[in-house]
């Protein structure tokens, strides 16, 4: 048997890679047989995020992590650089970050809670936009098949790629790479979450989950095993658009 697919992980705001590991336990158990899970740190501290508090304590998973840097004046850097704007932008870092894992199963899936659904849509967009110029796949290019949102808000990160042909146009380009959207209906995102996916991503190719629950990975099994079955459902039959 060969290595199994494998799936990005990138945690909210104020969290950590091995927070958001430790949310997402269940759903790895469900899934082992399909998919290996890989979750990655964001580059910049902050505080703790909504929730995070007392149990994930800063002792045994700080410090706790952003993937937006933010001015003094309190503005956040759109691409995930620095203010000065020097550097990779945070798409690249990620992309880096993902093929520094080395060897093993195809990258399928990103998968993002919170804050880090803006760097699934950030990955996803960049892909696109490099297919649609015609950039030649390179060796060890990874090409996502989907993308899963959890309780997501806000824009994409953009890269270099996709910062300038939103300025030009005005409005962002559609998402058209397959994605699960899953809002809670007590989270205090969801109207956010709602807007998020009407702005940025094709209907035509998303599909939408709602559960009954707050600001965090589902826990009761009624709710994880939608889920298990959305990401089962979506990496079996993509359904995008050519």
């Amino acid at each position: 048997m060969g290595p199994l697919p494998r799936i990005a992980c990138f945690h909210g705001g104020g969290s950590s890679a091995s927070i958001f590991a430790v949310q997402c336990e269940t759903l790895q158990k469900q899934l082992s047989s399909t998919f290996e899970f890989h979750f990655f740190d964001a580059p910049y501290l902050r505080d703790a995020g909504p929730g995070v508090l007392p149990f994930f304590s800063y002792e045994k998973f700080g410090p706790y992590r952003t993937w937006f840097f933010k001015t003094e004046g309190g503005d956040e850097v759109p691409d995930g650089r620095r203010d000065d704007g020097r550097g990779e932008s945070g798409v690249e870092r990620v992309l880096g970050l993902i093929k520094g894992v080395g060897e093993g199963g195809e990258w399928v899936g990103a998968m993002g809670f919170s804050q880090g659904t803006r760097v699934v849509g950030g990955l996803l967009l960049h892909q696109q936009k490099r297919r649609e110029m015609g950039f030649p796949r390179e060796e060890g290019e990874i090409e996502f098949r989907f993308g899963v949102l959890c309780m997501g808000s806000f824009a994409p990160m953009v890269s270099d790629l996709t910062g300038p042909a939103m300025s030009l146009s005005g409005s962002p380009d559609l998402i058209t790479i397959p994605t699960l959207h899953l809002h809670g209906t007590k989270d205090v995102n969801y109207a956010n979450g709602k807007k998020q996916l009407a702005a940025y991503y094709d209907q035509k190719t998303t599909r939408l989950l709602e559960i009954n629950y707050h600001h965090a990975m589902p826990w009761f099994r009624a709710d994880l095993m939608k889920l298990v079955d959305g990401i089962e459902s979506i990496y079996q039959d993509p359904k995008e658009d050519s």
